[in-house]
């Protein structure tokens, strides 16, 4: 498959790139920065400096990719709309240039409905308000993915960490998982390259966690 991820030199991005080159893909590593992307184990990607805030950057960089992985991230956690603008570019990109699948990371802070009682009232005392901001602008990127014609898939994940992938991962489409724990990075990475194209997943919102 031909494949683009955009925030490809974040932590998860980049490990998304590397496993794609591992499962074989022809990757193309998207970032504001190409040089901020490093040397990979398994192969080398092709690059392509693009900037989610800046309209039209996308178009052309997605054209004829069978699928694209958004991996997007903001420093701090003030006010922002990294994510709604990436999702308007993407979209657009998407449409104009074929794409068959879109996967985007989101949050599992977006629905607490299913926490234990304590859980709950801890994530919205504490955790919802420290990233109010940006799970606000999630909530605006996954409604722009709704309105897609594309193929797309939203990823919603927890606590993130470094470390192994979780050899069995608990997952829950359309409903949040009972209890939030964490998930490493490699995790959610291996879920998203093995579910490219998978169109069980489309028009989904998934949730993914370690077990």
């Amino acid at each position: 498959m031909k494949i683009a991820v955009v925030g490809a030199s974040g932590r998860t991005g980049r490990l998304v790139v590397d496993l794609a080159l591992a499962a074989g893909h022809t990757v193309t590593a998207v970032a504001r920065d190409p040089a901020r992307i490093p040397a990979f184990p398994h192969g080398t990607p092709l690059t392509a400096r693009a900037d989610v805030g800046r309209p039209g950057s996308l178009r052309g960089v997605l054209a004829g990719q069978d699928a694209v992985v958004a991996a997007l991230g903001t420093a701090g956690r003030g006010a922002t709309t990294v994510f709604s603008d990436g999702a308007r570019e993407l979209t657009a990109a998407c449409a104009s240039g074929d794409v068959g699948h879109l996967v985007a990371m989101s949050s599992a802070g977006l629905d607490t409905s299913r926490l234990p009682l304590v859980q709950r009232l801890v994530t919205t005392l504490v955790v919802d308000r420290l990233y109010r901001e940006i799970h606000q602008d999630l909530a605006r990127m996954e409604a722009r993915l709704a309105q897609s014609d594309t193929p797309w898939t939203v990823v919603r994940v927890p606590v993130l960490k470094d470390g192994p992938a979780s050899a069995h991962p608990r997952t829950s489409y359309d409903h949040p998982l009972p209890r939030a724990g964490a998930a490493a990075r490699a995790t959610v990475a291996t879920w998203i390259v093995a579910h490219l194209g998978d169109a069980e997943t489309f028009g989904r919102i998934v949730h993914v966690a370690d077990a």
